[in-house]
């Protein structure tokens, strides 16, 4: 059983292999802008270097940083142009009602200091008219197709396909969705080129695309393309090359850094089709037999609580926070310690990684040569004892440790490095050896399960890329430790306590590893009725109607559900892939507990 999805969001992530025609010109360009002494120097050269994954080094001509395409909604300046051709550029191109386009999006974070890159391009092919709207198809990689997306003037109808799902949405177009046709930019180009040649532009020269003569100009001022004061920006520039024959656009591009972003985003707008003729039938959505209509994401409404529980739940998450209960610890330094005959300061081969597939199998090609956890456990807890007399601490100092150990694998890349698994392989033992002291102490319980899926995913792709081979520590070790805990739980609030946000995080967990583990529907199911019964008193019956009670459904006809925890600070992809396929509970180095949010709290960053 699959939850609802909204096709908008999915079309926005998807991911598509760089061109290297994009390359060739965002790289022209840049060595154009840096050619012209008049102009300051650009802050990076923007270039798409072909994706190198494993432990290839990547090129460091890249993009960096991104920029908010909303604020180009104004007008401003109207100058002379400085040329017949840029001002018949201007004529023929208002002069067309209905035009084809390409529209590709490069966004680039890094490099960074612990050799990450991370980059995403994404893109569609729009049909755009005046009379009947626009019809917007979005491409996965090798051209699958993913949706089909239409803007219906004519039948005030909003349609979006999601061929991988499915599904379809069908609604009216709200007042917002017409504005946004006649208004948005990143949707109309024609606005774009409109605004550069009324603007303060540069000429560029003369240059060749794809065997055509071309010409070209540059805008480097954002506030030409702002209502109000432009975003502060540490690199700006619109560029339009136009066909010296036809004296018509064929590449517009915009690369833009905000000011103290690391990202950068690229978009790229070319094989333009002017004048195309788009008939009315395009515009009428086949909507394929089999496909069902979406149920509305339900769980994107309003998360203000509704009730005294709620309030108290949601002031309970604020205040003590899932793995907050050891951070008033103070951690020992441990970048000194060696484990393992590993070098932790060996050289590591940098990264340049897009889509979550190629995260993930880069990640599967480094832990696939570190050695299994259970064959160098006696020798770790030997060198840990060795060095640091791990047997003589206590049970906080070995969770300390712990958490130590946890920063220092993440600082050295985690689970795409060489270096970094005797860390997360050392955490895993002492905050064992901490639950052993205190087996019946949740809190302890919490880090050594934290700290178990710290350096173990739940599943590896097999050499074929075709199945999946499956952790056996999540079904065996993590389940045992979530069921315990699950137990002292409800002999607690059998005794009168009120269940905290804690409990429901570590009951969520025993559910989804009975469930996508374990195939242990039974036992999710009684979980999953616990957790609905509770929810009154408990207050959080935000996730009740949302996923429980779907949960409920499926697990009593004996199927499988897929549900989701946390929400992730928005623009966090796709580095939030290093952190997946683990338990939703997980929470990985510090800086990343205080971006992602539970869904009941996102009301509060006003999600």
């Amino acid at each position: 059983m699959t939850p609802a999805r909204d096709i908008e969001s999915l079309a926005q992530r998807i991911e598509f292999e760089p061109d290297v025609a994009a390359d060739r010109r965002i790289l022209s360009a840049a060595e154009t802008a840096l050619d012209r002494q008049m102009k300051p120097p650009r802050l990076t050269e923007t270039r798409l270097a072909g994706r190198q994954i494993m432990k290839t080094p990547f090129a460091k001509l890249a993009l960096a940083a991104g920029v908010i395409i909303a604020v180009l909604l104004g007008i401003h300046f109207v100058r002379d142009t400085s040329s017949a051709a840029w001002a018949n550029v201007l004529a023929k191109v208002n002069g067309f009602e209905t035009y084809v386009f390409r529209t590709r999006e490069i966004k680039t974070t890094g490099p960074r200091p612990d050799g990450f890159e991370f980059a995403t391009e994404g893109g569609s092919k729009r049909y755009y008219s005046q009379t009947y709207g626009a019809f917007t198809e979005n491409y996965k990689n090798e051209g699958e197709l993913f949706t089909r997306i239409y803007t219906l003037l004519q039948k005030n109808e909003f349609v979006a396909i999601c061929y991988p799902l499915e599904s379809y949405n069908r609604r009216p177009l709200t007042e917002a969705q017409i504005r946004e046709f006649h208004e948005n930019p990143l949707k109309d180009p024609k606005q774009i080129i409109t605004r550069m040649l009324e603007g303060d532009y540069e000429e560029l020269g003369d240059d060749v695309i794809d065997g055509r003569a071309v010409q070209g100009i540059e805008l480097r001022d954002p506030s030409v393309l702002s209502d109000g004061p432009a975003p502060p920006m540490a690199d700006f520039a619109m560029r339009v090359w136009i066909d010296v024959e036809t004296e018509l656009p064929v590449w517009v591009e915009i690369d833009a850094v905000p000011e103290g972003s690391p990202i950068r985003r690229t978009t790229i707008i070319d094989e333009f089709e002017w004048g195309a003729p788009l008939a009315a039938g395009l515009f009428e959505p086949e909507i394929p037999a089999g496909f069902e209509p979406e149920t509305p994401m339900e769980y994107y409404t309003d998360s203000a609580p509704k009730s005294d529980a709620e309030a108290a739940f949601a002031a309970n998450t604020q205040e003590e926070p899932y793995l907050s209960d050891f951070d008033h610890l103070d951690l020992p330094d441990v970048s000194g310690v060696t484990l393992l005959g590993v070098d932790p300061a060996a050289e590591q081969a940098e990264l340049r990684l897009g889509t979550h597939d190629e995260i993930w199998q880069t990640q599967d090609a480094f832990m696939a040569e570190w050695p299994r956890y259970d064959d160098v456990e006696d020798q770790l807890a030997a060198q840990l004892q060795a060095q640091l007399g791990v047997e003589q601490m206590t049970v906080e100092e070995l969770v300390a440790l712990g958490i130590a150990m946890r920063e220092r694998f993440w600082e050295l890349r985690g689970c795409t490095s060489d270096n970094a698994y005797p860390y997360g392989y050392a955490a895993r033992l002492v905050t064992k050896m901490a639950h052993e002291k205190a087996p019946d102490d949740p809190a302890v319980t919490d880090q050594y399960v934290e700290s178990i899926m710290t350096a173990e995913v739940t599943s590896t792709g097999s050499e074929d890329d075709q199945t999946l081979v499956r952790n056996p520590v999540y079904p065996g070790l993590v389940a045992d430790l979530r069921a315990r805990q699950f137990e002292l739980i409800k002999a607690r609030v059998s005794a009168g306590d009120v269940p905290a946000w804690k409990d429901y995080v570590r009951t969520f967990d025993l559910i989804i590893v009975l469930n996508s583990n374990r195939k242990d529907y039974e036992g999710a199911l009684a979980a999953t009725r616990w957790l609905i019964a509770q929810a009154e008193t408990a207050g959080w019956t935000y996730y009740v109607d949302r996923w429980l009670v779907p949960m409920e459904k499926a697990f009593a006809g004996g199927e499988g559900y897929r549900s989701g925890l946390f929400m992730y600070e928005q623009g966090a992809f796709p580095e939030e892939f290093r952190y997946a396929r683990r338990l939703f509970s997980f929470q990985g180095p510090a800086r990343r507990r205080t971006m992602i949010l539970p869904i009941h709290l996102r009301h509060l960053k006003g999600w």
